[in-house]
């Protein structure tokens, strides 16, 4: 029998293999092989369209529309994004035209998601509404629909449209609200009311800034301006945002909640009366997803949905960003809603202003289904969370005991975030960290990514380091971490080493590190038992980028890999890697897209101080 090869295999197989190729760059490669393979990756290619708009490079859409160009009827999601040029002036009307002009090239209903970047351009800064009016005309197969601050009132012109009403809606999922001002809780109504039978996820930001707070956004005609206390439900009844955008379903109390909702996300929104608005119109039972981002009165959601009316059934993402009380109302509410709902898979907690972190018996309770586990509390809410290096971090981090039992009975998690306590670089690691290692490298088998948001000092020094000393020595750290997940010893490899490709999930199996020749042996504790060797990206540090293709200076990843010693013996390595790489490396990963809102600040030198130039350079204790 013939040895099998990738070119005997039918095309049908060659597409499924394919399809698990992640990078760019890969996929364009694989392009210019042959005929066959071209026309297998240039689908997954050209699916999602990333294009940064208004530059020189402006110039390059004529030949990404041609005609001749197969890979444009493959693409279903466009996001656009405003160039970063020194020149500004003009350049939103610039961004403008060739969006048109993508717009009129761009074969008919073919798009299935169109969206902006939301940290430089929409859904914070008016689009034009002609363009707007023209993407509804041409691309009638969209499934996110986006409602956001326009340069003028379109609601008109789309009921005029009958087109429009007729096929914008037909095939809508998902719809994301970003009212800015009246007219646009106006246009969220509408396209509420229209998607109302078929909706499945719905996103709501209600950060109604005003004027003076508005960097991006127009200046709000007279009389447009919105109060908190206007827009927010109150005892009495509804407030402006739910009785606008939900008014085709007032009276509340006997509407007849979304069918088929499952999906929900809130920004900014109050929930304190909640029981009177949210939980007549919106049938919690149904829920799979649920993020609340900085929505106050979050506490009286969460003591709603523990009643046997309004508990999740199939509840598998919750996301909480809050601040909380004094009295930590909201952190004690989450804690009884994780004990009575089950079969949550993605938990994210990021609360302030709290003094505990949240009770481990709640998160151990979803131990057989949890896979992403990322929780983070502080005891103040600082504008800039900044841990300094020669203090105490100001985020919380569990007991022993009480990681212990969450790692025990999370056996599927695959993705971990939380701070660990504080450790030298210059030094052993303290019993504390060691206890951290030992709960998380024994008993999770799964893990893949290994978030830690808080770094490592050089304590006793009184002086930081260069950042280029500081980053050698955590790589050594976690060069141990993976190590010790791998089950080889406790004590880092030789420096004196050559880096070589990464590795898969079962790199070195289960052989330790060979002795060197010369018969010494290397310092090591126990081998861990059940240890984590699918552990691969070891990441120090919160990311201060939100906008997705930028690598944070804050945040310090490592892949673990292979290197060759001056004997040339394979040992575990870690190797730096990107933040925007990672993603394709290990797509495991989606922990650290969890944006936090906190700023590390990493503790080594920075400006004239990384280059020996501040005063008092090279004073130390040491």
């Amino acid at each position: 029998m013939a040895k099998l090869t990738f070119d005997n295999l039918s095309e049908d197989v060659k597409a499924l293999i394919v399809d698990k190729i992640l990078r760019p760059t890969d996929l364009k490669n694989l392009c210019l092989v042959n005929k066959q393979l071209h026309s297998l990756a240039i689908k997954p290619l050209y699916r999602h369209v990333s294009l940064d708009l208004g530059s020189a490079k402006d110039t390059r859409l004529s030949a990404f529309l041609s005609p001749h160009n197969a890979g444009l009827k493959h693409i279903r999601q466009l996001r656009l994004h405003l160039a970063k040029v020194r020149d500004s002036c003009n350049q939103k009307q610039h961004a403008g035209f060739a969006t048109r002009l993508l717009l009129d090239f761009l074969p008919m209903d073919i798009l299935e998601e169109f969206r902006w970047d939301t940290s430089n351009w929409c859904p914070w800064e008016p689009f034009s509404a002609d363009n707007l009016l023209l993407l509804y005309q041409k691309q009638r197969r969209i499934k996110r629909l986006e409602v956001m601050n326009l340069d003028r009132d379109v609601l008109p012109a789309l009921k005029k449209s009958a087109q429009i009403q007729e096929t914008l809606f037909s095939c809508a999922k998902t719809l994301a609200l970003y009212p800015e001002n009246r007219q646009m809780l106006d246009l969220s109504q509408h396209f509420v009311e229209r998607t109302a039978e078929a909706l499945e996820e719905l996103v709501l930001h209600a950060e109604f800034l005003c004027p003076e707070q508005r960097e991006n956004s127009m200046p709000l005609p007279p009389g447009q301006a919105i109060e908190t206390r206007e827009l927010d439900d109150t005892a009495t009844g509804p407030g402006l945002l739910t009785r606008t955008v939900f008014s085709h379903m007032m009276p509340f109390e006997t509407c007849t909640p979304f069918k088929n909702l499952t999906s929900l996300r809130l920004h900014f929104v109050s929930l304190r009366h909640c029981p009177d608005t949210w939980c007549r119109f919106i049938g919690f039972t149904l829920i799979q997803d649920l993020r609340l981002y900085h929505c106050s009165g979050a506490d009286s959601l969460f003591g709603q949905l523990c009643k046997a009316s309004h508990l999740p059934k199939r509840l598998r993402s919750l996301d909480l960003h809050h601040k909380d009380n004094d009295e930590n109302e909201a952190l004690i509410a989450l804690d009884g809603f994780l004990c009575l709902v089950s079969g949550i898979q993605e938990l994210i907690i990021n609360v302030k202003q709290v003094k505990t972190l949240p009770a481990a018996a709640g998160i151990a309770r979803h131990g057989k289904t949890l896979q992403m586990l990322s929780v983070h509390a502080s005891t103040e809410s600082p504008s800039a969370h900044v841990t300094p290096p020669e203090g105490d971090a100001e985020e919380l981090i569990w007991e022993t005991e009480e990681l212990e039992k969450i790692c025990k009975a999370c056996t599927q998690l695959e993705q971990l975030s939380c701070a660990w306590p504080l450790s030298s670089l210059i030094r052993t690691p303290n019993e504390q960290w060691k206890a951290y290692e030992n709960a998380i490298l024994s008993n999770l088998q799964d893990l893949v990514t290994l978030h830690i948001t808080t770094f490592p000092n050089n304590k006793p020094s009184t002086q930081l380091l260069p950042k280029v000393i500081y980053e050698q020595l955590l790589q050594c750290l976690a060069t141990r971490l993976f190590d010790m997940a791998v089950g080889g010893s406790t004590q880092s490899s030789d420096a004196t080493s050559t880096t070589s490709s990464t590795t898969g999930d079962d790199a070195q199996g289960s052989n330790p590190p060979a002795t060197p020749p010369d018969g010494s042996a290397l310092a090591a504790t126990a081998i861990l038992p059940n240890r984590s060797k699918k552990l691969r990206l070891i990441a120090f540090g919160i990311s201060d980028k939100i906008y997705e293709r930028e690598d944070s200076k804050n945040q310090l990843l490592y892949l673990r890999s292979t290197s060759l010693s001056a004997f040339g013996e394979e040992r575990v390595h870690a190797a730096p890697i990107g933040w925007c790489l990672r993603q394709y490396v290990e797509p495991r990963s989606d922990v650290l897209d969890v944006v936090l809102h906190r700023d590390t600040k990493g503790p080594w030198k920075y400006g004239s101080e990384a280059l020996g130039l501040s005063w008092g350079e090279g004073v130390d204790d040491e």
